[in-house]
C-alpha cells in the first residue's frame, strides 16, 4: 500500500499517525506530495487532487482521512475506533474534532489572502468556533476512554496544528485542562514522527 501526503497537512498526519499506532508502517509506502503541485499520481487516485489518500493493496484510491483511518483500523480488529463506534456521544465528540481542525484549516486559509483578501467576518466566526468547540472539548475531557484513539489523535494534530499555522491563539493558557491532558499524551513516537512541517 502507499500514502500520499503532504508534511503540513493535519488531515494527513492523522492517517500518518494512524499507520504507526497500528504498526502498519512497513506495509505501506510513504510519498510525500504537495496537492498544489497537481501531481499525476495523487490525481489519478483522488480526483479531489487533496491529501492523504490511500493506494490500497488492489490499487485503489481511499480518501478522505477519517475514510483511511477507519479502514485501517479495519485491518487490525478496530484498535482506534472500538471504543467509538458503539458510543452515540463519543461518535459525537470524534466530529466535533474533526469540526474544530476543519475551522483551525478555513481560518489558515483565509489569512494566506493577504490583508485585503482575508475576511474579518469569517476569521472571528472561525475563531469563535475553535473557542467553543474547544470549551465544549475541555469539560467532557474525562469522558475520553483511556486507551489511545481516534479522538486522541483529531484532537492532538487539531491542538498541534494550532500552534504550527496560528502560535498568536495560546490554546494551552485558554483552556489549561485541554494542556494538562495534552501533556498527557503528546511524547508518543506516532505523534512526534509526525509533527507539521512546511
Amino acid at each position: 500500500m502507499k500514502l500520499i501526503y503532504s508534511n503540513a497537512s493535519p488531515y494527513a498526519r492523522t492517517a500518518r499517525i494512524a499507520i504507526r499506532e497500528l504498526a502498519l508502517l512497513a506495509q505501506i509506502e510513504e510519498i510525500n506530495q504537495h496537492p498544489f503541485d497537481n501531481p499525476a499520481q495523487l490525481i489519478s487516485f483522488n480526483p479531489l487532487c487533496k491529501v492523504p489518500c490511500l493506494i490500497d493493496s488492489n490499487g485503489q484510491g481511499l480518501f478522505d482521512s477519517q475514510v483511511i483511518c477507519e479502514y485501517l483500523d479495519a485491518l487490525v480488529d478496530n484498535k482506534l475506533f472500538a471504543d467509538i463506534n458503539n458510543d452515540w456521544q463519543l461518535k459525537t465528540l470524534y466530529s466535533l474534532t474533526r469540526g474544530i481542525l476543519d475551522s483551525s484549516v478555513a481560518w489558515q486559509q483565509d489569512k494566506v489572502r493577504g490583508e485585503e483578501g482575508c475576511s474579518e467576518f469569517w476569521q472571528k466566526r472561525f475563531i469563535s468556533s475553535i473557542d467553543r468547540g474547544l470549551n465544549y472539548l475541555q469539560k467532557r475531557i474525562d469522558q475520553l476512554p483511556e486507551k489511545f484513539n481516534a479522538i486522541d489523535i483529531n484532537l492532538i494534530t487539531t491542538l498541534d496544528y494550532l500552534a504550527f499555522r496560528h502560535p498568536d491563539y495560546d490554546w494551552q493558557q485558554m483552556h489549561p485542562k485541554l494542556a494538562s491532558w495534552y501533556q498527557t499524551k503528546n511524547n508518543r513516537s506516532s505523534l512526534t514522527e509526525t509533527m507539521p512541517q512546511e
